[in-house]
């Protein structure tokens, strides 16, 4: 039966969520020009859709669903000023309590994606820093909703936990974000402590994203690792997961549905974790721990006869692409009665295919074709360590070592504002505080948030990164001691150093395969110091390939050393800028900002100020600050923070934050360190709470990148 027949024999079927009777209105649909995958059978890895806004999905502005908003205090009416679209209004706990509660009722069950908050009255104060988000349990009746009886209606959201580092932390972020996956009648926010005085919120938004309808299928295999049940595939948790029965090398993992559903997206998790395999002679390859190395996804209408949607999506030269998290999104329609997964062969622990390895699936979720909303799966983060595998080669416990030192400042800088880190921190615990490798047993949610990979790993390119779903937080690293050069590898005199070409192709030893990703926004980057200026090399490589000679050229036209000379071989003493926590000396950076940019909003205050000491600097290369002027290299990005640099010839303007302009995932790229710690004390001249400056930058850039999220998504 065709798609079209079905419907028709199907038309008398409605599906009511959110009070709100939706129609199977398939003809409808915007669909756009699908973007073939290789190995894909009618599925695109970017159609355009047509989702609702933010504004249209956010549940607190919406008013058929929107029952009622209110505090504690029956005699006071400002819980509505947390969302009444104005930042100037706030609801503001009652004194003389010790716990503060804000409450919102829904006429109807909506299901929650994404909870985002502006907090306080300065960053210093108002702030919660022990809190909880909680959701309503729906009652029997799904249509509707009825108000709370009992404190054990409510049910805390795990993943929206807060930190509570206030007796310590002067000063916390303005603005958080929270991603959830619950059917709710109700959100409420419970406040137990503040970072100083009574807690403010001033906005809050309760954004609904796509509702998996495998949720209520019955999972199924045709052998599994005991312990491991099929239902954990589509329970909407990482960390329980699926595995193939060991002795087998086909499996299938298999969901039926109650009732057909017309899908159109099917989202895949596979794999226990993401690792790496070694190249020939220097660095490492990003590869996928325990998943299936052959598989096609497949569905039926009638449970009986399947047909092909995916198989495992291929590169350019017919090898496998090692994507964790897909995306695979249908050119038409189809009704669904089941789906499953066909796996042949298994990697093990090391990445690489073996005989007795088995594959395990994270999760499989499926969303209706008519279901406007967006899928808000959480994003990951990306570690790109941005230097010469083959100078890591050489460094203490070799590339796996150093490609953990990068990724573990992410994980502990990142795990105040991304909940999840907090579990998911092998890299964190493989490394001593020397850099030493540690045995680092891995837990259930290994690489939920977390993972690494080599900027010159051919795996990373363009492609790769629009495939996965959603695309990751590409985080650039700071680098090495390396110098710019027409060919790539070991100074003769001083071997512990390098000469690298990084415009080149990964398969010559650069990361010029990523110039398309960036130039292209294929997904959202931030550059930490030598990060940075690599971002800005590659948005000024125009062409993937043209003569060596050139690519000293385009460094000369976007790079320069501190002090304004050009880059020609390691750099001297003083030419370096250094402005270290760590460090006995007084030293520091002055960084004057763009006070009501917001990436610094946070660091203005109510006292609006526009410069910081706070940031950590070590660098002795900087980006032309002419190189953003209109018609230079850089003039899709904006330049939103600089500092000076002074030796006895002379200053030189040193930019220190820009972010691009225009459409497309942002691009963010700091001279500074943010990812890396605070100053313990303030410099003198600034406040007590600039200590914080550096998180609240990586706070603000965070959330810049989250509102693209909830932009982009499909």
């Amino acid at each position: 039966m065709n798609f079209r027949a079905f419907r028709a024999a199907h038309a008398d079927r409605r599906r009511t969520r959110g009070g709100r009777a939706r129609a199977l209105a398939i003809a409808s649909l915007a669909i756009g020009v699908p973007v073939t995958i290789c190995g894909d059978r009618g599925a695109s890895a970017g159609v355009g859709r047509v989702h609702a806004s933010a504004a249209e999905l956010d549940a607190l502005h919406t008013p058929d669903l929107l029952l009622t908003v209110r505090a504690e205090d029956p005699t006071r009416d400002d819980a509505r000023n947390a969302i009444d679209g104005k930042l100037e209004t706030a609801w503001t706990g009652r004194a003389g309590q010790t716990q503060w509660r804000w409450t919102s009722l829904f006429a109807h069950p909506v299901h929650l994606g994404l909870i985002r908050a502006h907090f306080g009255g300065s960053p210093s104060s108002g702030i919660p820093t022990t809190f909880r988000w909680e959701a309503l349990k729906q009652g029997a009746d799904a249509q509707a909703c009825t108000p709370p009886a009992r404190e054990s209606d409510w049910s805390s959201l795990a993943e929206a936990g807060g930190s509570s580092t206030a007796s310590v932390d002067p000063a916390e972020p303005s603005r958080r974000s929270w991603f959830v996956d619950a059917e709710a009648c109700g959100l409420r926010l419970v406040v137990d402590r503040t970072n100083a005085g009574l807690p403010v919120l001033r906005e809050v938004q309760a954004i609904q994203s796509a509702e998996d309808v495998l949720r209520t299928g019955q999972a199924s295999d045709d052998g599994g690792y005991p312990g491991f049940s099929p239902s954990n595939a589509i329970d909407g948790s990482y960390a329980s997961r699926w595995a193939g029965a060991r002795g087998k090398s086909r499996w299938t993992l298999r969901i039926d549905l109650p009732e057909p559903q017309p899908i159109d997206r099917v989202r895949l998790v596979l794999g226990f974790d993401a690792t790496s395999v070694a190249r020939p002679a220097s660095g490492r390859s990003y590869a996928i721990a325990w998943g299936p190395i052959h598989y096609s996804l497949e569905v039926s209408e009638d449970g009986e006869r399947f047909a092909s949607i995916a198989t495992e999506p291929l590169r350019a030269d017919g090898t496998i692409s090692p994507v964790r998290r897909r995306m695979v999104t249908l050119t038409q329609p189809r009704w669904v009665r089941a789906l499953r997964l066909v796996m042949s062969g298994a990697t093990g622990e090391s990445g690489l295919p073996e005989r007795l390895a088995v594959p395990v699936v994270r999760e499989i979720s499926a969303y209706r074709a008519d279901d406007k909303r967006p899928v808000l799966a959480p994003p990951w983060i990306l570690s790109i360590n941005a230097n010469p595998s083959g100078q890591s080669h050489f460094t203490p416990g070799g590339e796996v070592c150093n490609d953990a030192y990068h990724a573990k400042f992410l994980q502990a800088r990142f795990a105040s504002i991304v909940p999840a880190l907090r579990l998911d921190d092998r890299f964190a615990r493989s490394l001593g505080p020397h850099g030493e490798p540690l045995d680092a047993p891995p837990r259930s949610e290994a690489g939920e948030v977390l993972e690494s990979i080599e900027g010159d790993d051919p795996q990373l390119d363009a492609r790769w990164l629009a495939e996965s779903s959603p695309a990751p937080i590409a985080v650039m690293s700071g680098s090495n001691d390396w110098d710019y050069a027409r060919e790539t590898g070991p100074d003769p005199a001083q071997p512990k150093r390098w000469h690298w070409d990084p415009l080149r192709d990964a398969r010559v030893g650069g990361i010029g395969q990523l110039t398309g990703a960036v130039r292209s926004r294929v997904a959202p980057f931030l550059g930490f110091c030598g990060g940075a200026q690599l971002l800005a090399l590659l948005e000024s490589h125009s062409q993937d390939r043209w003569p060596t000679e050139d690519d000293l050229r385009v460094t000369d036209r976007v790079l320069h050393r501190n002090d304004g000379r050009p880059i020609r071989g390691f750099a001297l003493p003083t030419e370096v800028m250094r402005a270290w926590p760590t460090d006995g000396r007084a030293v520091r950076t002055k960084v004057q900002f763009v006070a009501n940019d917001p990436l610094f909003a946070d660091l203005a205050g109510p006292t609006r100020r526009s410069t910081t000491l706070a940031f950590p600097e070590l660098h002795s290369d900087a980006i032309r600050s002419d190189a953003f002027v209109p018609g230079g290299p850089l003039e899709r990005f904006e330049v939103v923070g600089s500092s000076t640099f002074c030796d006895t010839d002379g200053c030189t303007e040193v930019p220190e934050a820009f972010r691009s302009r225009g459409g497309g995932w942002p691009v963010i790229g700091t001279q500074f360190h943010p990812e890396q710690r605070d100053f313990s004390g303030a410099a003198p001249g600034d406040p007590p709470e600039s200590v914080r400056d550096p998180y609240l930058f990586l706070a603000a850039a965070y959330e810049t990148l989250v509102d693209a999220y909830v932009n982009l998504a499909r």
